[in-house]
């Protein structure tokens, strides 16, 4: 596979995730910050669509960001850095930050 095919698929699938955390962050907004909240029936629901939206995007996101790193190794071995390794350690960042916010909904739930 060549070098600019990678990052398209890449890019492609960080636009996936992107879309995936903005609707689990639109819906923490709905159903835990809203006063739809007091609703227990409505609030469990909720939650649980929010923790397997999240539980997918950080999946997603650690497998996406393992194969890119495998695929490109003989790019990213030099010994510099550039941006493609600014891009993957952002990404494993995010990746941790996911897994905060997934830790945060479970705590809701009791």
């Amino acid at each position: 596979m060549s070098y600019s095919k990678n990052v398209r698929d890449y890019v492609e699938s960080s636009q996936s995730i992107c879309m995936y955390s903005t609707l689990s962050i639109v819906l923490i907004l709905l159903f835990i910050i809203s006063p739809i909240n007091k609703f227990f029936l409505t609030s469990l629901f909720g939650k649980s669509v929010i923790l397997v939206l999240l539980g997918y995007t950080l999946y997603y996101n650690v497998i996406l960001t393992n194969k890119f790193t495998n695929e490109l190794n003989i790019y990213l071995a030099d010994g510099t850095w550039n941006s493609i390794k600014t891009n993957v350690a952002c990404s494993y960042l995010f990746s941790l930050f996911l897994f905060v916010l997934f830790l945060s909904v479970i705590r809701t739930l009791f």
